[in-house]
């Protein structure tokens, strides 16, 4: 257990500048180059190793391979408050002036996908993954709550698996799944509130996989990720003085141990593949990601002693999300093939939060990938490029949540994203 924490922390070490990666809310659309430059299909269509961790039933359908790649992502985001009106007798810090536009400037991420898949006999394969898989954050430096706002989540995953042929037709499969996620916030320093350094916690899940083909040239794929558990963060905090949140008076918070319990959710996906003809690949997948599971109402949890520490309760408030897959490749001369794809996830954001909608701005909903692979022998290159189309999320409540949860102030947050993939593949 102890290797495999390790080999999470490795994943987590690259992955840490990945936490404003918000695409189907917190998650990326897929799982390395290929996944990713098909609109994130891979559930119905076993593309690469990636499967591992999308759907390990199709681990039978891949003989032995191992799958590096990584990707660049760079979002844009931004927050504009359009009204601000603090309560009666407040005397503290005030947020963004009207009509200011505040970049945050987080910079572009390194997020990394490596897959492997390794036959045992005719009907077994075993596979292995490293991914990063979630993540979102902001770096707003000045004049927002007071001060400058930055909050950071990353989570990296390692997922050991198994596939089973049961018959032509059918084949199922099982992943664990061992992950660090790793979270630090700094926001509000003119309420009183404390930096909460970088705190890590472990978690398990897994992820059952089921592929059936009625005939050769369709498959269907259903895979199911259940709630993923992770310990509490645990942040230290100095006594320091600050301000309470019901009369916003001064007052001194003696200092203790804020605890966070932030799990991830299930995730049920519903594929479906179709070559109708044998250079091209038609993908689509359905997936059902239980946001309110862990980030809905009074989520993620606190506990702890808010007199003692001055830490605010967040109400996140996210719905469940519905995400639509679609993908296309097709096999050109030579070894070339094109990929196109498109993901859409409405925005599980609640418009009223905004204190949690401008620290972790998930609002991402349309993105439009396009890739090209390239066989040589065993070897294969693939490379791809997702665009994310800017989305903007209005709304109200732009003061500490602590204040009544009274519309004090309007505001929007917007995001655009890039990505640029690049991935090598080996058959043996």
């Amino acid at each position: 257990m102890r290797g495999a924490a390790r080999l999470v922390a490795v994943v987590a070490v690259l992955a840490a500048a990945v936490p404003a990666r918000a695409t189907n809310g917190m998650r990326m659309i897929g799982f390395g180059p290929v996944q990713g430059s098909m609109g994130g299909v891979g559930v119905g269509a076993t593309l690469d190793a990636s499967s591992v961790a999308s759907n390990p039933a199709g681990l039978t359908e891949l003989g032995g391979r191992l799958d590096v790649g990584a990707t660049w992502f760079k979002p844009t985001v931004d927050y504009q408050a359009t009204e601000a009106q603090m309560p009666p007798g407040f005397t503290g810090a005030v947020v963004a002036q009207p009509g200011q536009v505040i970049d945050s400037r987080r910079g572009g991420s390194l997020i990394p996908a490596v897959g492997a898949a390794f036959p045992v006999g005719d009907s077994l394969a075993l596979g292995i993954g490293l991914f990063g898989v979630a993540g979102m954050g902001v770096n707003y430096p000045s004049n927002l709550y007071g001060g400058p706002t930055y909050t950071s989540y990353m989570q990296a995953r390692l997922t050991p698996g198994l596939g089973w042929k049961i018959n032509d037709a059918w084949s199922v499969g099982v992943t664990f799944n061992a992950m660090l996620a790793q979270m630090k916030w700094d926001v509000a320093a003119g309420f009183g509130q404390q930096p909460h350094d970088t705190a890590s916690s472990y978690g398990y899940g897994a992820t059952f996989g089921v592929k059936f083909r009625p005939v050769k040239s369709v498959a269907l794929g259903l895979a199911y990720e259940t709630k993923s558990i992770f310990q509490e963060f645990k942040f230290d905090v100095p006594a320091h003085g600050g301000v309470n949140p019901a009369t916003f008076a001064p007052v001194p918070f003696p200092g203790g141990t804020d605890r966070l319990q932030f799990d991830q959710p299930s995730v049920t996906t519903l594929g479906a593949a179709w070559s109708p003809i044998e250079a091209l690949l038609l993908a689509a997948d359905l997936e059902w990601i239980r946001w309110s599971q862990t980030n809905g109402k009074n989520q993620p949890t606190f506990n702890n002693d808010t007199m003692a520490t001055g830490a605010m309760p967040w109400n996140m408030n996210w719905e469940d999300q519905m995400v639509l897959k679609v993908g296309a490749q097709f096999q050109a001369p030579r070894g070339v093939k094109v990929r196109v794809g498109y993901n859409y996830g409405k925005m599980p954001l609640d418009p009223d939060r905004a204190f949690e909608n401008i620290a972790f701005p998930a609002v991402a909903e349309h993105h439009f990938t396009a890739g090209l692979g390239w066989d040589v022998g065993a070897w294969g290159v693939n490379v791809g490029g997702t665009y994310a189309p800017r989305a903007t999320l209005k709304g109200s409540n732009g003061a500490y949540p602590a204040m009544g949860g009274q519309a004090i102030a309007s505001y929007e947050t917007r995001m655009s994203q890039y990505a640029v993939d690049l991935g090598v593949s080996y058959r043996f």
